[in-house]
């Protein structure tokens, strides 16, 4: 095996293309496909928006690891005149690695739909929460809206405005914390810093 001080980092077949970290890495290259919405299977819906429908999922290889995902018509896009809102959402669920909002794994097409296959939050969203309890308690109320603030700060922080922040849209997950979902109004500015 060569010494570490003998490798050169800026050639990519350093410390030799017969090593075992090559044949792994090429191994791994080959096998693995781009995922595709034939390789999840649909279990229930869990809510219905302006802008489509989204189901409760898992994939066929794992069917203990759950997803929420989001099926849009591209004619419902098109007659609606909403493809730029269902790009923008995708952008910004794509670009956002916080732990205050909803991650994207996958963005899947079929010749009639769009999927975003994301994060499923056990929990529910915080509307749904409020409607059981009437009311939460006050340090409930700040830990959330702290939450819900870093989620902003973040979003902010990144150039993307959300433009429809409300309980409906904030998820609970299993250890109670808060994430933000539904970007489909969001607004992406066009310098750092700088808000529309």
């Amino acid at each position: 095996m060569q010494d570490k001080e003998n490798w050169d980092f800026t050639n990519p077949r350093t410390p030799s293309e017969n090593s075992i970290f090559h044949a792994l890495f090429t191994s791994a290259k080959k096998s693995a496909k781009p995922p595709d919405i034939n390789d999840f299977t649909i279990i229930k819906p869990i809510s219905r928006g302006a802008y489509g429908k989204v189901f409760l999922g898992c994939k066929k290889v794992n069917p203990k690891k759950l997803y929420a995902i989001k099926v849009m018509r591209k004619s419902d896009m098109i007659n609606k005149n909403m493809v730029s809102h269902v790009v923008t959402e995708r952008n910004a669920l794509a670009l956002a690695r916080s732990p205050f909002i909803v991650q994207l794994f996958y963005s899947l097409q079929t010749e009639s739909c769009i999927y975003l296959v994301m994060e499923y939050m056990v929990g529910g969203d915080l509307k749904s929460l409020l409607c059981i309890c009437g009311y939460l308690e006050e340090n409930i109320a700040t830990f959330y809206a702290a939450e819900v603030a870093l989620a902003l700060e973040y979003l902010h922080r990144h150039g993307i405005i959300h433009r429809d922040i409300k309980p409906d849209n904030m998820l609970l997950s299993a250890r109670g914390h808060v994430k933000l979902t539904d970007f489909g109004l969001c607004a992406s500015t066009l310098h750092r810093g700088k808000f529309l």
